[in-house]
């Protein structure tokens, strides 16, 4: 704990004493740091570059492998509900539940 404390009092003073240079003295410094600043962009931009090639090769095989091997799972249409394979209910203990489910608001407009 007594590191932080210290290296958070070695930052202001030199924020404070960065802070106490004429304006064209901050330029030169920042002139001085552009390079770095400009490779830390690069590499950046160059992550972001090799994470899109990641997904570009990756993605088509995953929905491959998912073709391939999704026998028995559920599939999503194009309007999000989930249509779910027929399934065997004959295992013992198991039986088939149907509901239908009204929405009150609509149920008091027909009535109506």
């Amino acid at each position: 704990m007594f590191r932080v404390v210290e290296y958070t009092n070695r930052f202001q003073g030199v924020r404070s004493s960065f802070g106490g240079l004429p304006s064209w003295a901050r330029g030169l410094v920042f002139l001085a740091a552009l390079p770095g600043l400009i490779l830390i962009a690069l590499s950046i931009l160059a992550f972001l570059v090799s994470l899109l090639a990641l997904l570009l090769l990756a993605v088509p095989v995953y929905r491959l492998m998912k073709a391939i091997t999704a026998g028995g799972q559920n599939e999503v249409t194009r309007s999000g509900v989930i249509i779910e394979p027929e399934r065997s209910y004959d295992s013992p203990g198991s039986k088939r539940v149907e509901a239908t489910i009204i929405d009150p608001a609509v149920a008091d407009r027909a009535a109506d």
